[in-house]
């Protein structure tokens, strides 16, 4: 499995030593499963969303509900006013705060003292519900903005960002491009270039260092990636 289906989770506990055993035992758990991952730790809801609105992208976020600064549901509901969908496991030992944890579409809710099985049942529902996912969240000057991995027909790293080239218009994002290529789907999504990153479905034929788009565009493919991306993409158009 490439960094393309990174999972990126988040872990907010304001105390420590719950924070690293979660994250411990999400990483034995993603570890044991092959998944490839990363994980940040936050003292507090507002950190977190700190972090949001500054670009940060995660696909999970593992949420304590009591916290001090900002709880965990406040912040899954100020998520959702942003239209962020991320998925979102509560963690705690207050047993009867768990429909409130629904209202904000939490996908599971655990209790403390964690059970490692019910723990690594939840991210591995998370992880299948985002490695299937349709569309990607991208922040930008205006907000949020939800795009369908279909409408892509390349990203282009642009002016310390990425830059979307869409069916119908573009759209840029202050996401690195690094970030970007973790968040796209490894299956017809092509790195081609250090700065480009192209759809196949989107392309008319490829020639020698570039890609012909159905739309006119061309796409630059740099000479030391020029054989594993026809590789790639004959193995796309094959399938």
């Amino acid at each position: 499995m490439s960094v393309g289906n990174e999972l990126r989770i988040a872990v907010v506990d304001d105390a420590e030593q719950e924070r690293i055993r979660i994250m411990e035992e999400a990483d034995a758990i993603l570890s044991c499963e092959s998944i490839p991952h990363s994980i940040e730790l936050f003292p507090d809801g507002k950190k977190l969303l700190d972090a949001i609105r500054c670009s940060r992208n995660y696909n999970l976020l593992l949420l304590d509900v009591m916290m001090e600064e900002m709880d965990g549901i406040s912040l899954a509901a100020e998520l959702r006013k942003r239209e962020d969908h991320t998925a979102v496991v509560f963690i705690s030992s207050n047993q009867e705060l768990a429909r409130k944890g629904y209202r904000v579409n939490a996908s599971r809710y655990l209790l403390k003292p964690l059970d490692r099985d019910e723990l690594g049942e939840a991210l591995m529902h998370c992880y299948d519900k985002w490695i299937n996912q349709k569309e990607i969240l991208l922040p930008t000057a205006q907000g949020q903005y939800r795009v369908s991995f279909q409408n892509i027909q390349f990203a282009e790293a642009f002016d310390r960002g990425t830059r979307f080239v869409l069916s119908d218009e573009i759209v840029d994002t202050k996401l690195k491009f690094a970030e970007v290529e973790a968040m796209l789907p490894k299956v017809g999504f092509i790195r081609c270039h250090r700065a480009y990153i192209v759809n196949a479905a989107h392309t008319r034929r490829i020639r020698q260092y570039a890609f012909e788009m159905k739309s006119g565009a061309v796409v630059p493919i740099s000479r030391p990636r020029y054989s594993e991306v026809n590789r790639q993409f004959v193995e796309y158009l094959s399938k």
